[in-house]
């Protein structure tokens, strides 16, 4: 030891020295310049502004093209983006509208549903769901838990773009014969041995849901399963939202099924007479038929 320097080796470092970010080049070293890049690009998509090209999200953020079409792709395929061929723009997608549901516990449509989720939970005994579409997906954004020790749950913002699950085939068995035929003509993912793949078959099915008000998934998305869901309409008829009922197989008898179906038109019924459908009435007495 020369001139009064005091070794430091083996000294442990001061608790500020190990836990404070530490700084390179004037950046953060927890900074992800790659998310940050995606992060930036998402934030350019607004009420004003929804669709933007290529070259647009290029320019505007300053990233090389093929920088930016590799993030595009890969929102793309997250559904973060949807991509419009007919105009050759991108648009947000179902994974983002989640996300804004999660972020405002104070949705209107999510507020104004709790108490019709927890009558129908009360009434059935069984989890209860509120489901939106979405680019052609449906997705959870209400729910309401059973009280049995086993409890089915889909996650809030679990997208489902498939005709599997009961909301889906809501959406698809009440839009128009065109839409309809678009829908079959995609192909389907045999996601059990109990999924319906057969286009004549799904057609058949979706007519069914179409005329009686209720469409139902038995195993046919997640092996053990079971759900009906019925259809929640605006002041326009439109088909606004969906509500269901979900259980284990084992608590969705012939009985069950039956009785909870019954529980989901009475419920969606209310629903949409809240929300100003003006055939409300006229469904709930069909359905009490």
């Amino acid at each position: 030891m020369t001139g009064g320097t005091r070794s430091t080796r083996g000294k442990p470092a001061s608790p500020n020295e190990n836990s404070a970010p530490k700084e390179r080049h004037g950046e953060d070293v927890f900074h992800v310049r790659a998310l940050s890049r995606g992060l930036r690009l998402l934030a350019l998509f607004a009420v004003d502004h929804p669709d933007w090209s290529l070259n647009e999200l290029s320019r505007r953020t300053g990233l090389h093209k093929a920088t930016t079409y590799r993030m595009t792709r890969t929102m793309e395929a997250e559904g973060f983006l949807v991509f419009d061929p007919v105009i050759g723009k991108y648009h947000l997608g179902p994974a983002v509208i989640p996300l804004s549901f999660l972020a405002s516990s104070e949705s209107e449509l999510v507020r104004a549903a709790r108490p019709y989720l927890e009558q129908l939970a009360e009434i059935t005994g069984e989890t209860t769901n509120l489901a939106i579409e979405v680019e052609g997906a449906a997705v959870v954004i209400g729910q309401v838990l059973t009280s049995h020790p086993f409890k089915p749950v889909l996650p809030l913002g679990r997208v489902m773009n498939d005709l599997a699950n009961a909301h889906g085939k809501v959406f698809a068995a009440l839009k128009s014969e065109s839409e309809r035929a678009r829908i079959l003509a995609s192909p389907q993912e045999k996601l059990t041995p109990n999924t319906i793949t057969n286009p004549a078959l799904l057609a058949e099915e979706l007519a069914r849901v179409a005329e009686e008000g209720v469409a139902f998934d038995l195993e046919e998305r997640t092996l053990g399963i079971c759900a009906v869901a019925a259809p929640v309409r605006d002041q326009s008829g439109e088909v606004k939202a969906t509500l269901s009922v979900v259980a284990p197989k084992e608590r969705f008898g012939p009985e069950e099924r039956e009785r909870h179906a019954q529980a989901a038109r009475q419920v969606a019924a209310s629903f949409s007479e809240y929300l100003g459908y003006p055939g409300a009435s006229i469904s709930q007495a069909k359905a009490q038929a």
